[in-house]
């Protein structure tokens, strides 16, 4: 399947550039990146579906005890580099 995308000028240039000073072909490149991208949007969408479902389930600590746990955990980081 063949699809034809417009690119601005200013992309079409740094895509030139890119290929020139490197062993792959502008498709590849485009590819690359589109695939890239693609694996990330949906990585992304998978942890927000498992953070609502851990909302859904009740999984959760406020905010009051995240800064609580967080404040514990520099003190001991910071007593253990006084000590050394």
């Amino acid at each position: 399947m063949q699809n034809t995308v417009t690119l601005p000028q200013s992309v079409v240039k740094r895509l030139e550039k890119l290929s020139s000073t490197s062993r792959h072909t502008p498709q590849s490149i485009i590819t690359q990146t589109i695939e890239d991208r693609l694996d990330y949007e949906e990585w992304k969408l998978e942890q927000i579906d498992a953070g609502l479902a851990d909302i859904k389930a009740g999984r959760v600590i406020s905010h009051e005890e995240m800064v609580q746990r967080m404040s514990r955990k520099f003190e001991k980081s910071n007593a253990i580099k006084k000590a050394a």
